[in-house]
């Protein structure tokens, strides 16, 4: 089966922006909309790269994409996009096809690489989003405002690291930022980020991706030498850093924007239904006390033109009128249009290869949709899910099987095979056959009430489609860290025996259970390898009643016209490079169900050239465990770059493997430095860190 990236990887991520067109009553048409044009694509433009000099005296390097001039002292907005992902080498030719597109059209794009990281100079921040990052960032806008071909409005946007920055900093207001765009971002890094998925452990391949990348040496020179030990390859990997904050708490809460004021910064969403962190979406949406526009498509971790499976539309154009109200102060009428919208999926068969889902948009002035309900229906004896709960109360046990779970992928949103292997080791819930259509929108709430005969297990809920040929398509799920019940800043372990209440929301779904269809609630203790699993072998239960329940959020019929979407755009590409080989990443699963064993493996292998300069990046990263000895999990993964530099050689691997008992994570990180074909450097960090309620 195939899994897309999390955060932007190599060739994986492009940065963009759209176009929509839709209308309310008393709003604009969509043929009046779609006449009002965005800033024309009539300038030539130039590649030029330079430093800027902090506070401080560390100096970051930029690379402009800018307009050239039509007449004397013309000034243009800039859009920052602050990244730690090496523009020079493994971004540039994603960075090439949109800061070209912005730059033709009378925007400078100013692309940044983090302190310490890529092109610019000083020591790598300890953590993803720092103090020095951020900061940083709101000395970087200060600075492109007051440039001479500047006219004072700079924008900031980005898709995942470059999205959460974007939300970070416009919290801090700097005068001269006016707006933002942030694709798949988070505002709460604790629940909905790559380390803790709903508040459990997630090792995720891009732990090491990230730590072996920052590792390399500065670009363009490429200089192995004692400053670039000290300042990058020496540095603790972050790694080590995310498993030692193991519950939600300052570390988490610092740069969250849900646990602080609400947006004042207008802002243009971007989420999508296989991606894990579109929660974020809607809840900026429903308290920002400033404009937003929003949009949730059916794809993954992309942006709109090109993430799978489409529908993709060209979602630039749409961009450009929201830059060139806010930065150029032109009224394109972007404020009088549906500011919501969102693809509706019509129930399908389960497909990891699906290109376009079924469906189709729709658009809102509001969110929440005016006029939605709730319908509420209960898990009862005989695995039916009704609307009616137990008149008395009775349970089913759930023996638990840690390496359940492999078919719903990676994280909350990849494209999924049939449930049906999962389920048949969970406890599941099928409504009657649906008379007619059942369509929802939002985050569904789930209710369970369960006891256990250990201090805790990991609690997954899936929200399923059951078609009449039997197979099961994943809607959405969500994963329950029990030690959270009572509060998240104050985690307690379950008490054997003792019954309790664990709720939480599913991730934002939609969908239509079509007419022979049947609902599906789906239980398990295990969602491997998503969750890392819990140690102690067992059994748990659930029981029926009114504590026990799923709710789905059904709204109204639509009263607007369907949105008009424009065409994706030929992009422009690089010059001066190309992708020579790409392939991944590509995920498999086994399991024994005689032996108990689970394996989840994914790999990738990418081959290109910028100028004279080749780069290979290759991975393989393995998950495993087994039923019998839960504690036992264990993930190996290797990741390796060979830049061939003429007259410079550099071979980067790492070697990571994580290995748990019942009481440590025991981990064990290598990074490994050849240059034209000698060992240079080579460093190994380990240690033992105490589970904390994971």
């Amino acid at each position: 089966m195939m899994l897309t990236g999390r955060k932007p990887r190599f060739l994986m991520i492009l940065l963009a922006a759209f176009a929509f067109h839709g209308s309310l009553t008393g709003l604009a048409s969509a043929a009046d909309l779609m006449q009002q044009e965005a800033s024309p694509a009539d300038y030539a433009f130039t590649i030029q790269k330079g430093m800027l000099k902090m506070t401080d005296g560390v100096r970051l390097a930029v690379t402009y994409y800018k307009p050239t001039a039509k007449t004397a002292g013309e000034t243009f907005p800039v859009v920052l996009e602050m990244l730690p992902y090496r523009k020079d080498d493994i971004f540039y030719l994603g960075d090439y096809q949109y800061g070209s597109y912005f730059a033709k059209r009378g925007y400078v794009i100013a692309r940044v690489d983090v302190r310490g990281t890529g092109g610019s100079k000083g020591t790598l921040p300890d953590r993803e989003y720092s103090d020095a990052e951020l900061s940083d960032a709101v000395e970087v806008i200060s600075q492109l405002s007051q440039m001479k071909w500047s006219n004072g409005n700079i924008g900031m946007y980005g898709i995942s690291w470059s999205g959460f920055n974007s939300l970070m900093v416009a919290h801090r207001k700097p005068p001269a930022l006016k707006a933002i765009i942030a694709a798949h971002a988070s505002d709460d890094l604790f629940y909905n980020d790559v380390h803790y998925i709903d508040g459990v452990l997630h090792m995720d391949y891009y732990a090491q991706q990230i730590d072996t990348d920052n590792a390399l040496p500065r670009s363009p020179g490429y200089r192995v030498d004692e400053t670039w030990y000290k300042e990058r390859f020496d540095q603790e990997p972050w790694l080590f850093t995310w498993f030692r904050e193991q519950q939600d708490g300052p570390f988490w809460r610092r740069e969250s924007l849900r646990f602080k004021c609400p947006l004042e910064v207008p802002a243009y969403l971007i989420g999508g239904l296989l991606d894990g962190y579109r929660d974020f979406v809607t809840h900026i949406f429903q308290h920002s006390t400033a404009p937003v526009i929003a949009e949730i498509g059916p794809w993954n971790h992309a942006y709109p033109e090109e993430g799978k499976p489409g529908p993709n539309y060209e979602w630039r154009h749409r961009a450009l009128r929201w830059w060139d109200y806010w930065l150029k102060g032109i009224d394109t009428g972007i404020l009088n249009e549906p500011r919501f919208m969102v693809f509706v999926r019509d129930g399908h068969e389960p497909s990891t290869f699906m290109e376009e889902v079924p469906g189709d948009w729709r658009c809102e002035q509001t969110w929440p949709i005016e006029g939605s309900t709730w319908k509420r229906l209960y898990p009862t004896a005989g695995h039916l899910l009704g609307r009616a709960p137990s008149a008395q109360e009775t349970s089913d046990a759930l023996v638990y099987r840690a390496g359940i779970g492999m078919a719903g992928g990676g994280w909350w949103g990849d494209q999924t095979s049939d449930m049906s292997a999962d389920d048949s080791w969970s406890l599941v819930y099928d409504s009657e056959e649906l008379t007619e259509t059942v369509e929802i929108i939002g985050m569904p709430q789930v209710s369970l009430r369960v006891e256990a005969d250990a201090p805790l297990y990991q609690w997954t809920v899936r929200l399923e489609d059951v078609s009449p040929t039997g197979k099961v398509t994943l809607v959405s799920g969500a994963l329950v860290n029990p030690s959270q019940r009572f509060s998240r800043l104050d985690p307690q372990a379950l008490v054997p025996g003792e019954p309790t209440t664990l709720t939480t929301g599913i991730h934002f779904t939609t969908w239509r259970f079509k007419p022979g269809h049947r609902i599906r609630l789906s239980v398990a203790n295990a969602q491997f390898p998503m969750a890392w699993p819990t140690p102690t072998p067992g059994t748990a239960t659930l029981f029926f009643g009114t504590e026990t329940w799923i709710e789905l959020p059904v709204p109204p019929p639509s009263t607007c016209p369907p949105c008009v979407l424009s065409e994706p755009e030929k992009d422009d590409y690089a010059p001066d490079g190309e992708t020579l080989y790409s392939i991944g990443p590509i995920s498999n699963y086994t399991r024994d169900e005689m032996t108990g064993n689970s394996l989840f493996t994914t790999s990738s292998d990418y081959v290109w050239r910028i100028r004279r300069n080749y780069f290979n990046t290759s991975e393989f990263y393995e998950w495993s465990v087994n039923d019998a000895t839960p504690a036992n999990a264990k993930f190996e993964g290797h990741r390796r770059h060979v830049f061939s530099i003429p007259g410079n050689g550099l071979d980067l691997s790492s070697q990571v493997i994580i290995q748990s008992d019942e009481s440590y994570f025991h981990i064990t990180f290598t990074k490994t430095l050849f240059q034209n074909g000698k060992l240079v450097r080579k460093k190994t960090w380990s240690d033992s860190i105490r589970r904390v309620y994971q």
